[in-house]
């Protein structure tokens, strides 16, 4: 268990995160351009999408209906009950409660992978439907605290609340749209349909690109989070 547990803490994931908080408390000038962070951002999403969807594709649906069906109740569970807390006993204001319960209720891809390898270490051998799991996490777990967070913040700016004069007025039409048309939800949704399309057959000439450099961009990714971190 403790070699297991010094693989996960001294994988090049988590060295990566350390770097960057490092660098940053030392004021290093040490920065990822916004937009490699931005590129960055779009392939692990749409990468997550496809590869949950390729696995979906040759999954039982019989087998995979009841943990599907328990990952989106905890998908929706989670940044609400992050949202309440922190809202009742924290006392953070709507926009603070609300982005805090988003990444509460989102999947941290270098979690799932080391709960991979954990599983695997104590013999242990994962369903191969997980990263569809993951998938379908990842959509309510982030789009949940973002339809609260919108939605109060709008129910303020009408007169209901102290945040009233400084959030523009918007509709609710406009609010549904943008979450539903947001980079994370399209990305995901995207991949995953596309992946289910294209199965197998289709997902082996892109692999080489979507799974054999993940870790590797994911490892870079994590960099700019440990500067942030830090």
């Amino acid at each position: 268990m403790l070699e297991v547990l010094r693989i996960n803490l001294c994988s090049p994931l988590t060295l990566a995160f350390a770097l960057g908080i490092v660098a940053r408390l030392v004021r290093s000038e040490l920065a990822l351009p916004r937009d490699m962070y931005s590129a960055l951002s779009i392939y692990l999403l749409f990468a997550l999408g496809l590869k949950g969807g390729v696995e979906l594709s040759h999954s039982n649906l019989v087998q995979i209906s009841g943990p599907a069906a328990a990952t989106l109740l905890l998908g929706c569970l989670t940044p609400t009950t992050s949202y309440l807390v922190l809202r009742k006993l924290g006392r953070f204001g709507i926009a603070d409660a609300a982005g805090i319960a988003a990444h509460y209720g989102s999947v941290s891809a270098v979690t799932f992978i080391a709960a991979l390898q954990f599983t695997s270490a104590v013999g242990y051998t994962a369903e191969g439907f997980m990263p569809t799991l993951l998938t379908m996490l990842e959509i309510p777990g982030i789009q949940v605290a973002l339809a609260i967070g919108a939605f109060q913040m709008a129910r303020s700016q009408a007169g209901e609340g102290p945040q009233a004069a400084a959030v523009p007025r918007r509709s609710k039409r406009e609010l549904i749209h943008e979450l539903l048309t947001s980079r994370s939800m399209i990305l995901l949704v995207g991949g995953l349909c596309i992946g289910t399309a294209v199965g197998e057959t289709g997902w082996k000439p892109v692999q080489p690109v979507f799974e054999g450099l993940f870790k590797g961009l994911l490892t870079l990714f994590l960099l700019e989070m440990g500067l942030a971190a830090g």
